[in-house]
């Protein structure tokens, strides 16, 4: 099995030790890199990829709005 290292720090993941992984673009996070930043344990998603999808957002005008009923 390839071992695997934290997009962050770049420490070898342990086999018994728990990580993160993006749900968009696959990068790994280890426990410690992952408690710094909440947005991988919270949304599952990067920084890099939540960016992109404030980006998203911002531009398609997404966030916070209720939806109107037909």
């Amino acid at each position: 099995m390839a071992r695997l290292r934290c997009r962050v720090c770049r420490r070898q993941i342990k086999d018994d030790e728990k990580f993160y992984v993006c749900g968009e673009c696959g990068k790994v996070y280890c426990e410690e890199c992952a408690e710094k930043n909440p947005t991988i344990k919270s949304l599952g998603v990067c920084p890099d990829c939540e960016e992109v999808y404030e980006t998203e957002e911002d531009y398609w005008g997404w966030g916070g709005e209720e939806f109107e009923e037909w």
